[in-house]
């Protein structure tokens, strides 16, 4: 039964995926209808069939082209399904809510009750990791965080931070500020060439998420990765002093690695 949902899951987790990239370029072009619209060849502007837009599959029957146009179709769509779904993935393994009973005259496939706590933290983490997809890869391609996506965000963490433990608003509030306000003196001193405002709700998300503590750690991952994959760029002279990189995907690495890994490094980090 846990390899079935598991298998259902993933899939949920492409389709989401595949969504996600018409929202990422509909937002960036500033199209309206992002539900209701069909989806379009961005070069011929055909409408595209329903088998044209089988997640991961259709990209790979087509050989990433248009089925029409011929023209090539960026990988990144491929990337950000397998991404979605990966990451679904690893929500359900890391927080399985099925729970196995205990034999008895019911088929083995029926011997399963929901964990509902878990279950509503896995719920939590699908909603929260879809939208931060699509903010990582909305920074990646175009070096842009909407408030389509970032707002969202902050309001489910909110929301169910204080369905989850009312009495917690106050260390929400705290981790969430003190990294909004580490971000918002970078902006001020740089007048925005460090940092832009989508990094601000970014980071004002991750302190909701993590409290103060783990969110200095997820800070310190993501400064640290930003700075290998800014020199590696360097030294195959990819980027120069001057190019602009987008910091939310690194903010969004460190954020992940400690939800997933958050305790385990703060152990190995006091002992």
């Amino acid at each position: 039964m846990t390899i079935i949902l598991a298998i259902i899951i993933s899939v949920l987790g492409a389709a989401i995926g595949s969504f996600l990239s018409v929202v990422i370029y509909r937002t960036h072009t500033d199209q309206k209808g992002i539900l209701l619209s069909r989806s379009l060849c961005p070069y011929c502007k055909k409408k595209l069939k329903w088998i044209h837009l089988v997640p991961v599959f259709s990209w790979l029957f087509l050989g990433g082209k248009c089925a029409y146009c011929g023209k090539r179709i960026s990988s990144h769509y491929l990337l950000l399904e397998l991404t979605t779904a990966l990451a679904f993935l690893a929500i359900f393994l890391h927080w399985n809510f099925l729970e196995f009973l205990p034999p008895a005259n019911a088929p083995e496939l029926l011997n399963y009750a929901i964990n509902w706590p878990v279950f509503y933290i896995f719920i939590f983490y699908i909603l929260e990791f879809s939208l931060l997809i699509g903010i990582f890869f909305s920074d990646l391609l175009y070096k842009e965080i909407s408030d389509r996506l970032s707002v969202p965000a902050i309001v489910i963490a909110v929301v169910a931070g204080l369905l989850a433990n009312p009495a917690n608003w106050l260390a929400m509030l705290i981790g969430g500020l003190a990294i909004f306000l580490f971000f918002f003196l970078q902006y001020i001193i740089s007048k925005g060439t460090w940092i832009g405002g989508g990094d601000l709700r970014l980071g004002f998300l991750i302190g909701l998420i993590l409290g103060l503590e783990q969110g200095l750690f997820a800070l310190v991952i993501a400064y640290a990765v930003g700075a290998i994959f800014s020199i590696v760029l360097l030294v195959t002279k990819k980027a120069t002093r001057k190019t602009a990189i987008a910091f939310g995907p690194f903010l969004i690495i460190g954020l992940t690695t400690m939800i997933f890994f958050g305790e385990e490094i703060l152990n190995f980090y006091f002992q």
